[in-house]
């Protein structure tokens, strides 16, 4: 695990275009974050790269504030869930929403990303929303997921390519305690389903919700899937 001092965090924010915005999650939680601007235009920085035969950054999603974090943070927000024992790891945190609103509930949440630009973003975040203690960031490789088991995992949209269902797979097998929770956000996407059958195949127990999401003038549907370890 780690955290970011101020002049790290400001040198790694100067990288980007930045806006800070408010997001309403929830009556009485209201999240402040500094997002990038147009993140895709982080694609043609990295063709620019790839053309030049520099190592290219990995692919930006994390820049992006995308409707499944915040459906997710809405609902696990008036969901009433019975905290969690020991630290929350959330996977794949980006910009860091949902652990922040989580945090803001009281959970402990360590937000992990394999890229460390995101996690700096998250630790920003974080320090914005005045979260103190209850969050830290921490590296994660799925590929080789180390650390100590958790009582609850969190992600949001980390399910939509098949080829990194083993990798979420060998994360639950690793890291989340026999009779844990694994709350996952996803947009209704066809990927999504067969990871959900491979997990329920395994004995996983399964309950889903559908939270609807506005967001940049566009109506989402948000599955939260609620899976309860073996």
């Amino acid at each position: 695990m780690k955290q970011y001092d101020i002049k790290k965090i400001n040198k790694t924010l100067g990288k980007y275009n930045l806006n800070q915005v408010q997001v309403d999650v929830h009556p009485g939680m209201v999240l402040n974050l500094a997002v990038v601007i147009e993140p895709y235009m982080l694609l043609d920085k990295m063709a620019e790269q790839e053309a030049q035969n520099k190592r290219a950054e990995r692919f930006p999603y994390w820049a992006e504030l995308w409707p499944t974090s915040l459906a997710l943070a809405r609902w696990v927000s008036r969901a009433d869930l019975p905290h969690p024992t020991g630290w929350v790891c959330e996977l794949g945190c980006g910009l860091g929403v949902v652990g922040i609103a989580l945090a803001k509930l009281g959970w402990r949440v360590e937000a992990t990303d394999f890229v460390e630009d995101a996690l700096v973003f998250a630790c920003h975040n974080a320090l914005l929303n005045k979260i103190g203690a209850n969050h830290r960031v921490g590296y994660l490789d799925w590929r080789n997921p180390v650390g100590e088991q958790r009582s609850c995992i969190v992600a949001s949209d980390v399910a939509y390519e098949k080829k990194n269902h083993p990798y979420l797979d060998r994360i639950l097998r690793k890291l989340l305690m026999p009779g844990g929770r694994f709350y996952l956000g996803d947009p209704q996407r066809k990927a999504a389903g067969e990871f959900v059958k491979m997990l329920e195949d395994q004995g996983y127990g399964h309950q889903v919700e559908t939270e609807r999401q506005l967001w940049q003038a566009k109506e989402h549907w948000v599955d939260i899937h609620i899976f309860t370890k073996p």
